[in-house]
């Protein structure tokens, strides 16, 4: 993985999507947010636990996200919200047991459902595999890791923007990927709009 920074608090979502490569993303969330990336996971037999990881992180995202429900409709979803959160409670406590780890550095990215764009200083070469492991959350010290290929490189004065075509995923998985990203997505049409 490439360097790690400093942790901060992370920045709110950035309002504007003009960098190079990232036009023609009808739904994505823009932000700066802490990621890195990796050619491989090791030992390879350890990408259904990734995988798994990746969803009960977006599912406790997306349910930590949503409004207040009523009585009922509380006492339906009780049990599957009380699920969710242990799973991530297990998930983070075994991340910590794995040692303290320092966040890497916060870069300009845009995610969609299917790709990820972001910005960074160097090359890394089109149509490389990678894996990327993006922060979130900064309350929550788990990273989503997305296998895909690099497809494209655009030069945007001193930096680098890198298009990264997501790896298809599991049917569950790409659903809740698609909702966070809606969610997010929606958020940041709603605070334009606001003049915020």
């Amino acid at each position: 993985m490439n360097e790690p920074s400093s942790p901060s608090t992370f920045p709110p979502e950035l309002g504007d999507a003009s960098s190079p490569g990232v036009r023609g993303e009808a739904v994505s969330l823009h932000a700066r947010l802490p990621m890195d990336w990796t050619d491989t996971i090791t030992p390879e037999s350890a990408l259904a636990d990734v995988m798994a990881d990746n969803l009960t992180l977006l599912r406790a995202l997306l349910m930590l996200d949503e409004p207040p429900v009523s009585a009922d409709s509380a006492r339906a979803d009780a049990n599957s919200n009380l699920e969710r959160r242990l799973d991530l409670l297990l998930l983070m406590a075994s991340t910590a047991l794995r040692g303290m780890q320092q966040l890497p550095r916060e870069r300009s990215c845009v995610l969609s459902a299917r790709r990820l764009h972001w910005a960074s200083e160097e090359s890394l070469g089109v149509g490389r595999r990678l894996w990327v492991r993006i922060w979130l959350r900064h309350r929550i010290a788990l990273p989503l890791m997305l296998p895909g290929h690099l497809v494209e490189e655009e030069v945007d004065g001193e930096l680098l923007w890198h298009r990264l075509d997501i790896e298809p995923l599991e049917p569950a998985l790409q659903n809740d990927l698609e909702r966070f990203v809606f969610r997010h997505h929606r958020r940041q049409v709603a605070r334009q709009r606001a003049g915020l």
